[in-house]
């Protein structure tokens, strides 16, 4: 097997994760009662919920295996040119 081919492969796998990453919230059938849990509050009367900082994790997560997985078939297809 040629290193771009194995590169795109690895890149696609690296997306496919990604994805399920940011279903994965979505995907869960049932909501826990913690995550309701408010963590931080200021002056104003905003709050930050044990949710909002789950979900920008899981954010964070996806969108930098997104950009891996892009960058590796970049880098696969640039190699077959």
């Amino acid at each position: 097997m040629d290193l771009s081919i194995i590169l795109i492969l690895v890149g696609l796998l690296f997306n496919t994760a990604a994805s399920l990453v940011m279903l994965y919230p979505y995907l869960r059938a049932h909501e826990n009662v913690d995550d309701d849990l408010i963590v931080d509050m200021d002056h104003k009367g905003n709050y930050k919920q044990k949710r909002h900082l789950k979900g920008r994790k899981l954010g964070k997560v996806g969108f930098i295996l997104f950009t891996i997985g892009f960058g590796l078939q970049f880098f696969g297809v640039f190699l077959q040119v």
